[in-house]
C-alpha cells in the first residue's frame, strides 16, 4: 500500500515539474525572448523573459522614472504585462489596470531583429501628437 502511494506521489511529482519546465522553455527558444530598445526616443525597452503566471507569459516595460510633487516615480505604463500573440497582433494587459486585455498591431522581423508594435503606453500628459506604431530593435 505505501509503496503505491509513493509510485502515484513520484508520478505526480514528474507530471507537475515537466509541465512547468515545458512553460518556461516556451520563451527561451522565442526570438521574443531578451531586450529591446526603442529606436526614436532610446529611453523605453520591453524585456521579454521566459517567465510565467501560470497562464500567460509576461514582459516588463521599463521607461524610466518621471517627478511628480517632488518624488521620484517610474514613468507611465511601466512595469509588467501580460501578452498574447496572434498573427499582426499583440493583446496586453498591465499588471496595474483594472480593465481587460487590449489588442494593438504587431509585426516581428526576426532578420533584422526588429519589432513593430502599437502604441500601448501614450502619455497621458503629453499634449503632442505621438506614434501610433513604435520600431523596437533587440539589443541582447
Amino acid at each position: 500500500m505505501i509503496a503505491v502511494k509513493i509510485l502515484i506521489l513520484s508520478f505526480l511529482m514528474i507530471l507537475f515539474s515537466s509541465s512547468s519546465y515545458c512553460q518556461k522553455n516556451i520563451l527561451k527558444t522565442s526570438p521574443l525572448n531578451g531586450t529591446w530598445i526603442e529606436i526614436s526616443k532610446k529611453t523605453d525597452t520591453i524585456v521579454f523573459a521566459s517567465e510565467f503566471d501560470g497562464q500567460n507569459a509576461i514582459f516588463e516595460l521599463k521607461r524610466g522614472f518621471r517627478i511628480a510633487d517632488g518624488n521620484k516615480l517610474p514613468d507611465y505604463y511601466s512595469g509588467p504585462y501580460w501578452y498574447k500573440l496572434t498573427a499582426n497582433s499583440i493583446s496586453l494587459y498591465w499588471f496595474l489596470s483594472n480593465g481587460s486585455f487590449q489588442s494593438y498591431y504587431f509585426k516581428l522581423i526576426t532578420s533584422v531583429n526588429k519589432m513593430l508594435i502599437g502604441n500601448f503606453f501614450k502619455n497621458p500628459e503629453n499634449k503632442n501628437k505621438e506614434q501610433d506604431t513604435l520600431v523596437f530593435i533587440k539589443i541582447k
